[in-house]
């Protein structure tokens, strides 16, 4: 019985010896996780390296600073659950090093920039605002029915496009009685920008079959469309940020435009250098180097001249240049003298008008 009971002792030794060794050759399968460092914004696990378990789930949080957006998350492929969720998980099944992307604000990307030449009269800001937003739908996205609105004209050309959108916007008191407002006056109407009759739909609506008794030959190519749009006199920045929101510039207007240059910084996610401006003293009118504009005489509304600009983006409770939290527009001057991408804050803004389009 004693002999039985060693046998038995030593084999359950054994046994044990055998799956410990087979236990300690085999550990479970482990996997890295590398949380990069954004910019724009922090990241939930911090920015490290972590070791995890093979298929354990880890949740991820991406927080963006003030004035900036989540826009997505890169680097862990198909084990991330949702790459454009701020709140999502990633399965360990590999080793991954994971960026959060952030957005500065929200930004229309390759509206054209069109500037004042010598080619242009002067007050031509609201027919060179209006030429960014043809151009952009034609030229850029390839709207349908927005072919050929600019005749084949490609954007660095679009100031002679401007030049056909001048006259039906009544800029500088076109010869025709018809189109003209009560008083003489240079430059441009709030009122004259859009609407039909008198404003950019009926350039968008002119073609050979529709000539609307416009004294300059139709360019040749130009193609007929109908499109809508709204005029803005009274929401101010949520119209704005409503239209860039749905991927619409659009034309705003301001009585008056000074702006003193304060820093810039670049959209980590576009790469986009936007110029920072604030409000200067109310001015009445601009000269050399800058196209000559004069907004003197002229009531906040649908007659007043002011300056025009093509909205493209906007930021929201942003404070880049220690002048306090405030909402910001970023717009395309029509001079050559500014930069491409300027923001400027909400507050103190001269705002009088907006107005948007949209080809159908």
């Amino acid at each position: 019985m004693k002999h039985k009971l060693i046998s038995i002792t030593a084999i359950a030794v054994l046994l044990f010896m055998v799956l410990g060794n087979s236990i300690a050759c085999n550990p479970a399968t482990t996997y890295t996780l590398t949380m990069s460092s954004p910019t724009g914004g922090s990241v939930t696990p911090a920015v490290a390296t972590y070791t995890y378990n093979a298929s354990q789930v880890v949740n991820l949080t991406a927080t963006p600073n003030s004035g900036y957006r989540f826009v997505n998350w890169t680097g862990g492929g198909t084990d991330i659950a949702n790459a454009t969720a701020a709140n999502t998980t990633i399965t360990m099944n590999a080793a991954h090093t994971v960026l959060a992307h952030f957005a500065l604000g929200t930004l229309i990307a390759n509206v054209p920039d069109t500037n004042w030449t010598a080619a242009n009269p002067p007050n031509y800001c609201a027919p060179l605002a209006m030429v960014n937003i043809l151009g952009y739908w034609d030229e850029v996205m390839g709207r349908p029915s927005a072919y050929n609105v600019t005749a084949f004209l490609v954007p660095s050309n679009l100031t002679t496009v401007a030049n056909y959108v001048g006259w039906f916007m009544d800029t500088n008191w076109p010869p025709n009685p018809a189109r003209a407002n009560p008083v003489p006056h240079a430059g441009t109407y709030a009122k004259d920008i859009l609407m039909l009759t008198a404003g950019k739909l009926d350039y968008v609506f002119w073609d050979a079959a529709n000539n609307l008794s416009c004294p300059t030959p139709v360019p040749a190519g130009k193609v007929s469309h109908v499109w809508t749009g709204a005029n803005d006199y009274v929401n101010g920045f949520p119209f704005i940020k409503t239209e860039i929101y749905n991927g619409r510039p659009l034309v705003v207007c301001y009585a008056w435009w000074n702006l003193i240059p304060a820093t810039n910084v670049t959209d980590p996610q576009s790469g986009q250098v936007i110029s920072v401006y604030r409000w200067g003293a109310p001015s009445f009118n601009s000269s050399s180097p800058n196209p000559v504009e004069n907004w003197t005489g002229y009531a906040i509304g649908e007659n007043c001249i002011g300056h025009a600009v093509t909205g493209v983006g906007y930021i929201l409770n942003w404070n880049p240049i220690g002048l306090g939290v405030d909402n910001w527009t970023i717009v395309h001057d029509t001079w050559g003298t500014t930069p491409e991408n300027i923001a400027v804050p909400w507050t103190g803004a001269p705002w009088n008008s907006s107005h948007a389009v949209l080809p159908p």
